[in-house]
């Protein structure tokens, strides 16, 4: 298992695809771990250096180390595993809280940043006291006390009738998820405003957002096209887990706009 050890933290990471090829940075949504990336893979893996890795605690990584962690810590996180494997420079494509960390690497690191997609995410999403019973609770009684409710928020009704199996799969992974870690980093997006940081951002974006998105709904996704200079919005029918729900048209749109075909 590859890793790269971050002061007390371990963060376990996979690269696969040609040597050559563009260079593709995977950044997993708050529960998740690498393998919500796996719809894409058989896809991307043969048109891309593809690097994915796991936030603290999450997958194959160790815990936190500390009680919060902040946006600059995770991002931090991401740049070590690029450092790691020697690539200086890559296309950075995060969901959810994935999108969160690679807007703030963006818009401070943008000689790291070739192109920039920002999936089911915002750059605030209040309120903190929603964060802050988040964190209490699953300090208190741990993942399963919150996994139903995510489930919701992740996929719409129609998804977990017509697809058990997948469903289960991210219930299984979400209660893996060390409790403390995840809510050290309930903490980061507690404490998160990146709205005054948008502007930064130069790499050519790409914002993708679910129809059916309760969690980071269209507004939010409107609000970062307006920010960010000259980015593109495209439309899922998903929730807030895209990548999962709509799995095809999601590759299609990244691959679309990192200029080949998925």
């Amino acid at each position: 298992m590859a890793v790269v050890q971050v002061a007390a933290a371990a963060i376990h990471y996979q690269i696969e695809g040609p040597a050559a090829a563009p260079a593709l940075l995977l950044l997993h949504a708050l529960g998740a771990d690498l393998s919500m990336w796996e719809p894409q893979m058989e896809a991307w893996r043969s048109r891309y250096r593809v690097i994915r890795f796991e936030v603290r605690g999450h997958g194959g990584s160790s815990p936190a180390g500390v009680s919060e962690l902040t946006m600059g810590v995770l991002a931090g996180d991401a740049l070590a595993v690029l450092d790691a494997v020697q690539i200086p420079r890559a296309h950075w494509c995060g969901i959810s809280m994935g999108g969160m960390t690679a807007m703030w690497a963006a818009a401070r690191q943008p000689e790291r940043v070739s192109r920039l997609i920002l999936c089911n995410t915002s750059a605030h999403l209040p309120p903190a006291s929603l964060w802050r019973s988040r964190l209490d609770t699953v300090r208190r009684e741990g993942m399963a006390a919150l996994v139903p409710a995510i489930i919701e928020r992740w996929f719409t009704p129609q998804f977990i009738a017509q697809a058990p199996e997948q469903v289960e799969h991210v219930r299984a992974m979400l209660l893996k998820v060390d409790p403390a870690s995840y809510a050290a980093a309930c903490a980061a997006i507690r404490d998160m405003d990146q709205r005054p940081d948008l502007s930064r951002i130069r790499a050519p974006t790409l914002v993708v957002c679910g129809d059916a998105d309760p969690a980071t709904p269209l507004p939010h996704s409107q609000a970062l096209c307006a920010a960010i200079p000259g980015a593109e919005l495209h439309l899922l029918h998903a929730s807030h887990l895209s990548s999962v729900e709509a799995p095809q048209e999601f590759a299609a749109a990244i691959g679309a706009f990192l200029g080949v075909a998925s």
